[in-house]
């Protein structure tokens, strides 16, 4: 009678392959598991960053923001951008799991009321903590929206710090 083995190099070697170029793959993870048409705004918004306007102002429970554009396409995306992203931090939904400020923004999510509005250019957004942590999270989160808008594509491969301690 053979001898039975749990492994078989014919069948494990392709899934230790496969899971290793996983783990190898630099940076970011690319908007894995993010909905296609979500990924394609983004993306959007990234590739046209020069032609986006934001003023923030910072309030004591949290900030007001305006951010706005002259191109049609970028008003678009901004627009459904806030839709999307509200959309999915409702139901409890990861954004950028891998960097710390987005990791605590999630997680704080819950104790901000987020008031948004269309102007015709663009976006409004009134973020205020219910708490004197989430109003600092509420302003670090405005400050790396304010940097994707700066830096583009260089600013989204980059990890943000948390805030609150």
């Amino acid at each position: 009678m053979k001898a039975f083995s749990f492994f078989n190099p014919v069948l494990v070697l392709p899934f230790l392959v496969t899971a290793l170029v996983g783990c190898a793959q630099a940076g970011p993870p690319a908007g894995r598991g993010m909905p296609e048409a979500a990924r394609e705004n983004i993306h959007t918004l990234f590739e046209n960053h020069a032609k986006i306007r934001r003023t923030v102002t910072k309030t004591e429970a949290g900030y007001t923001a305006v951010t706005e554009s002259d191109d049609p396409k970028v008003v678009k995306a901004l627009q459904t951008h806030v839709t999307q992203m509200a959309d999915r931090l409702e139901s409890g939904l990861m954004v950028r799991r891998w960097d710390p400020a987005f990791e605590e923004y999630v997680n704080h999510y819950k104790d901000m009321d987020h008031q948004f509005e269309k102007t015709d250019k663009g976006v409004r957004m009134v973020v205020k903590g219910r708490t004197a942590d989430a109003a600092k999270v509420a302003q670090n989160h405005a400050a790396v929206i304010s940097a994707f808008v700066a830096h583009g594509w260089e600013e989204h491969d980059r990890k943000h710090d948390p805030v609150v301690k």
